[in-house]
């Protein structure tokens, strides 16, 4: 860790009482995530307080050479809260979706008690407020650090930095075994207090949706939450009307956050996220093109998301604001390739999922959490449809949403520390996806950063390109991007790159067929499984 990684390291001699500068740490994909949590949570002696989308039973940290030295086999992460509270008496709390499409709350109650642990050692609530779904992913530790989670806790989301085409841990179930890309942040300082808060407030709506009999213990911070002040570093938090007391009804921060840094970007706008169908979002793109002429805009995207209509959301959206052609917009997708260890002479290529949820804007502002640029996240399911009938069915449909905004300018004297902890995001993303040395993507390069982009995804698709004509040719693919298409199917994205597959050199690893792309049915067997 660099000091440009975080703001201000806390004293942690301080008294507890006293005030501590919030401090980020940045962890890019799962494997590192889970070692930072896992040795955390091994120190806890207080309270786990976790809210998620889902939590398996079975959620695996696979042993790897990345992670923590006493994480020597794997471990299963529901088994690490279990040990906490035998052996230390750790409160633990978790709140789960619980909704009939996602509910992962009963089986998870069932382990534990299989397990012979009773509720009052580790209680599980399920937030039930369908169509709404519980989005917020968070682990509060002993009130003094917290994890933001980009990813639930379920196989298929784990990953580490070599995101190699194929890994057998990672199931087929969820996301067709793609590799997966993600970002999350550790977090200490006052912010977990709101985060206590934010809990607080869940916990205490999970405990109406079930209609519990049990009254929960008073939490430390339980107070109503009011949230979104000017610091430099703040969260941003959204839920259904009535779960946060005091916010308003149907308000819409992260939202009003985004639109706002969008309209004074003057330089670069990078956003790297799960899906871009928000109509407001696209719109606001639009006019910081027609407001800032040196304005570049740089797009990572999913070419095929997990949920069945957001492809096509996505694309409309793309085609009809002319974002794909757009001559300072960039728009990518990222790759991984290996040599294929069954076969000497034969390449491996899979799409990486991308599932971060990170906005950069001219390195003086910065958003990363759990809301997807989609309506459901911005507030309203409902503005996404392009039928009248969808936009009155899905109004007002919105899931509970945490996020940090780290805004450089809020500060009162343009915290550096701010935007050092900005570029170190930045720099961090651009290095794995460019396969650089980090220090190389500090200083712009004369022609703009969206000119470089452009160049690594051509040189790139030439190299893949020639693997498939040239029987002399080696796999020289360095990093991940390639450009983006709008094509339904992986095989088709390719060629649009020039890129011609051929079994004997090239195999792809994610090749749905018509049913899988236009019906998602891995997201179906969510529902039923």
């Amino acid at each position: 860790m660099t000091p440009s990684d975080a703001r201000v390291a806390p004293n942690w001699a301080e008294d507890a009482d006293a005030v501590v500068v919030d401090r980020v740490d940045w962890l890019i994909d799962n494997v590192q995530t889970y070692g930072r949590l896992l040795d955390s949570l091994r120190r806890a002696r207080r309270s786990v307080h976790i809210a998620q989308l889902a939590f398996d039973a079975d959620c695996t940290v696979y042993a790897d050479d990345s992670l923590p030295a006493f994480v020597s086999s794997d471990v299963v992460m529901a088994e690490v809260l279990i040990d906490l509270a035998r052996e230390h008496r750790v409160e633990i709390r978790i709140v789960v979706n619980a909704t009939w499409i996602l509910n992962t709350a009963r089986p998870l109650r069932r382990f534990f008690a299989r397990r012979g642990i009773a509720r009052e050692k580790i209680e599980v609530r399920g937030l039930s407020r369908f169509p709404h779904f519980m989005h917020a992913k968070v682990v509060i530790i002993d009130g003094q650090e917290a994890f933001l989670l980009g990813s639930p806790f379920v196989n298929s989301y784990w990953d580490n930095g070599s995101h190699i085409p194929f890994d057998a841990r990672r199931p087929l179930r969820e996301l067709g075994g793609r590799p997966l890309h993600d970002v999350s942040m550790r977090v200490s300082g006052s912010i977990v207090g709101d985060l206590e808060r934010m809990f607080a407030n869940l916990w205490r709506a999970a405990d109406e949706s079930e209609s519990s009999d049990a009254s929960p213990a008073p939490l430390r911070g339980g107070e109503d939450l009011a949230l979104g002040g000017v610091a430099g570093t703040r969260l941003v938090c959204d839920a259904p009307d009535g779960i946060f007391p005091g916010v308003p009804d149907r308000a819409v921060r992260m939202l009003v956050e985004l639109l706002a840094a969008i309209e004074r970007a003057r330089s670069l706008i990078y956003i790297e996220h799960q899906y871009l169908t928000s109509r407001p979002i696209v719109s606001a793109l639009c006019e910081a093109l027609r407001r800032a002429s040196a304005l570049e805009i740089i797009i990572v995207l999913n070419q095929n998301p997990d949920l069945t209509a957001y492809r096509g959301w996505q694309n409309a959206q793309l085609r009809e604001h002319a974002l794909l052609t757009h001559p300072r917009v960039g728009i990518f997708s990222l790759w991984s390739t290996d040599a294929d260890p069954a076969r000497a002479s034969r390449a491996r290529i899979n799409q990486l999922f991308i599932h971060s949820k990170v906005i950069v804007v001219d390195d003086e502002w910065a958003a990363v959490g759990t809301s997807n640029l989609d309506g459901v996240s911005m507030g309203d399911y409902g503005s996404d449809f392009a039928s009248a009938l969808g936009r009155r069915v899905f109004r007002g449909v919105r899931n509970v949403e945490v996020n940090v905004v780290i805004d450089a300018l809020a500060a009162e004297d343009r915290n550096g520390d701010d935007v050092n902890s900005i570029v170190a995001l930045r720099e961090r993303l651009w290095q794995e996806h460019f396969g650089i040395p980090r220090g190389e993507m500090s200083v712009r390069a004369h022609g703009g950063w969206l000119a470089t982009w452009r160049e690594v995804a051509r040189s790139n698709a030439e190299s893949l390109a020639s693997l498939t004509t040239n029987c002399g040719a080696t796999l020289t693919m360095v990093g991940r991007v390639l450009p983006y298409s709008d094509r339904a199917h992986p095989r088709d994205q390719l060629a649009d790159a020039g890129i011609a597959l051929d079994p004997a050199r090239l195999t792809l690893c994610y090749d749905p067929s018509w049913f899988g792309v236009y019906a998602s049915a891995h997201w179906i067997r969510n529902i039923f499984g």
